[in-house]
């Protein structure tokens, strides 16, 4: 597939009326808006929708394999779609400045762009992790685009070697746990039972947030006395989710007997998004006091109930299933730190038995010896 030149797809290509543009309009729904920075003064500019961006991005064949690729299942969790999206708009500029392209096309990014821009990320300071996952969005378009064009010369221009090590166990860049009475304090902050019910829900259900934002009161059913919420997990996974009874309370009083619409509401009355979410969230954290100089987000609440189940004794397979996690080496990147403090306790408390007498001559004994 090579590059050639074509006319910009502007926004109203994209709104032509006819039954061949409802997979377009369902996907430019999907991806959403985003407010492009200006490369020069790092300014945001005005909100567009990420589908349009990538239709002026990119070739017409490349687009057309970009709203392939990112409507396939290869692709499930919406969240992951918007990454990707914006992954490309990233890769389409690199391809400007360092390949001299002004459309983005399978083949614009060559091995050795891909060495230029992973040691400029580098010297930037860029997580390896950001780094691979950048680097995974050009591998996996490309493969796509192998098996959808078949054509067997299409290769990924990224290889082992540009794929900085990712340590697994490294701490600095974990989600942060809130501990119990932490998270108590941040219930404990909300003013209204609208804003109780946002960390509250997220945690009992340890959600993701684009999860709960989606919920619906039509959601919520009885089902032989037990209230029971649908909830559309990602990659479009529908789960019934028994709720407690206390949760049903709130649920009942944040929701002041309405019946329809969305469970989530701010204290105007406006349905919340994740944005909304986030912005709530912060503020509950920074008045509980939790996670000096950082953000308190949903992820973190997700992330704090798997790991309170995992000190609870439950069974690794059993919170796998809770967090609808696919590999259970994801269910372990939240519970592995725990895992490895304890060990590491255990083991420098066994080292005291080997010296303990011998610095009595120095410090006192200890009251338990």
């Amino acid at each position: 597939m090579t590059e050639h030149s074509v006319a910009p797809r502007a926004t109203a290509e994209l709104e032509r009326p006819g039954a061949a543009q409802d997979a377009l309009y369902w996907l430019r729904d999907v991806l959403g808006t985003v407010a492009p920075r200006n490369p020069v003064n790092r300014r945001l500019g005005e909100r567009r929708y990420r589908l349009e961006l990538l239709a002026e991005l990119c070739d017409r064949d490349t687009f057309l394999l970009v709203t392939s690729w990112l409507g396939s299942e290869a692709v499930p969790a919406i969240k992951s779609k918007q990454a990707y999206a914006d992954d490309l708009r990233l890769w389409a500029s690199v391809a400007r400045e360092l390949g001299g392209h002004e459309r983005f096309f399978i083949g614009a990014i060559t091995p050795g762009i891909i060495e230029t821009w992973t040691k400029t990320q580098k010297a930037q300071g860029k997580a390896p992790r950001t780094i691979n996952r950048r680097l995974s969005v050009l591998t996996a378009l490309s493969e796509y685009a192998k098996w959808k064009t078949k054509d067997q010369s299409i290769a990924s221009p990224v290889t082992k070697y540009d794929r900085p090590r990712v340590d697994p166990r490294d701490e600095t860049t974990a989600t942060p746990i809130l501990e119990v009475p932490e998270f108590q304090a941040v219930v404990n902050a909300a003013h209204t039972a609208r804003q109780a019910l946002v960390p509250v829900l997220i945690y009992t259900l340890a959600g993701r947030v684009t999860e709960c934002c989606t919920a619906q009161l039509h959601h919520l059913k009885d089902v032989n006395g037990v209230r029971k919420l649908d909830l559309s997990r990602k990659g479009g996974k529908g789960r019934s989710w028994p709720l407690p009874e206390r949760l049903c309370d709130l649920i009942d009083v944040a929701t002041a007997g309405r019946t329809e619409g969305a469970l989530l509401l701010d204290d105007t009355g406006r349905d919340m998004d994740r944005h909304a979410v986030d912005r709530l969230l912060n503020r509950l954290g920074k008045e509980a006091g939790v996670l000096p100089g950082r953000d308190l987000t949903p992820h973190v609440l997700r992330a704090s109930k798997l790991t309170h189940m995992h000190d609870a004794s439950v069974p690794v397979h059993e919170i796998q299933e809770y967090a609808d996690h696919a590999a259970i080496e994801t269910t372990l990147r939240y519970i592995r730190r725990r895992d490895d403090s304890a060990r590491k306790a255990r083991h420098a408390a066994a080292a005291v038995a080997v010296y303990d007498r011998l610095v009595d001559r120095f410090v006192p004994p200890s009251p338990s010896a």
